[in-house]
């Protein structure tokens, strides 16, 4: 993945039990709030029965898997299903290295939430409250944080099986949080694709002021060597985005966020999304400033700033 960038705004697959899972805890600086649930333990007692009686195939080892764990870094509905099936595929052979990590995962996770949650509401200049529940999740080695909101409440979610930069995904999804909040945004799967490019484009700026000193790719890459990939194709991306930039049903966010977009780039939404906040930036707006615009502007400004750039 991303060591960084994350894709937002994804959904579990199915619900979550409360049975193997740890009591959460919460935490608050002023009217900022982080309450941490850890399923590690959920995830554990399913490799617990997979190790104890093995499946019969992989067919049964994702039944299995549903039945005991069921959690996984995708979108809603079948296509999400197909992925967490071949997630769980993927990373099967790799879980038996990775278990001290997930073990210790919970005692161990630094920066705190909560620190990074305070750090995000001082670049963007937050007052307000903000109220995030924050999960620590197996997933499937490909690093994959995402956010969504839910009745007035930000779940974010990490995943603990990799050796991840965690203050980069902290403060990139907890900008998701405070921007939701900010500017008055829903938190669902079907957004705009301009709010989408907004929103991914400020998270990942957010998280170069609380983590500074990486590299751009650091904050924008969903895998080694994607974000020089993209450089030469650039006014193909921006021209490609421009079109679509209200659309927003679920094919047409899973097309230029997860899948590849016309300009043949996968992911077009973060790297539009990293260009359209730098041109923002480079016009005078602040971070916070940013944060604020409604989102009945977002395509005019997210439209007007990629002209300035296909100009050059």
């Amino acid at each position: 993945m991303l060591r960084t960038a994350v894709l937002p705004f994804l959904l579990l697959l199915v619900p979550v039990a409360a049975e193997a899972q740890e009591a959460p805890r919460k935490q608050c600086a002023g009217q900022a709030c982080v309450e941490l649930i850890d399923l590690t333990p959920k995830f554990l007692a399913f490799w617990d029965a997979a190790k104890a009686a093995p499946p019969a195939d992989a067919e049964a080892r994702f039944a299995l898997w549903k039945q005991r764990y069921g959690f996984a870094a995708v979108p809603p509905g079948p296509r999400g299903e197909a992925l967490a099936r071949q997630l769980l595929a993927g990373a099967w052979d790799r879980y038996d290295a990775a278990l001290p990590r997930i073990r210790s995962a919970a005692a161990t996770w630094q920066p705190a939430p909560l620190d990074s949650l305070a750090a995000v509401v001082r670049v963007l200049d937050y007052s307000g409250a903000v109220d995030v529940r924050a999960t620590l999740f197996v997933g499937g080695f490909e690093a994959n944080a995402f956010a969504f909101s839910m009745g007035g409440t930000y779940y974010v979610h990490f995943p603990v099986e990799s050796d991840d930069d965690h203050a980069l995904a902290q403060a990139h999804e907890f900008a998701h949080a405070v921007h939701g909040r900010a500017a008055g945004l829903g938190g669902g799967w079907e957004r705009s694709i301009a709010q989408t490019l907004l929103q991914e484009g400020l998270a990942m700026h957010v998280a170069r002021e609380v983590a500074p000193g990486r590299p751009v790719s650091a904050y924008v890459s969903h895998a080694p060597g994607w974000w020089d990939s993209v450089q030469p194709r650039k006014a193909a991306v921006l021209a490609d985005i421009r079109p679509v930039l209200e659309a927003k049903d679920g094919a047409t966010v899973w097309k230029y966020t997860i899948g590849e977009g016309g300009a043949g780039v996968r992911r077009e939404a973060y790297a539009a999304g990293w260009w359209v906040i730098e041109q923002l930036r480079a016009n005078g707006m602040t971070l916070p400033q940013i944060a604020r615009i409604p989102e009945s502007d977002m395509a005019r400004v997210s439209r007007e700033a990629i002209d300035a750039l296909l100009s050059r």
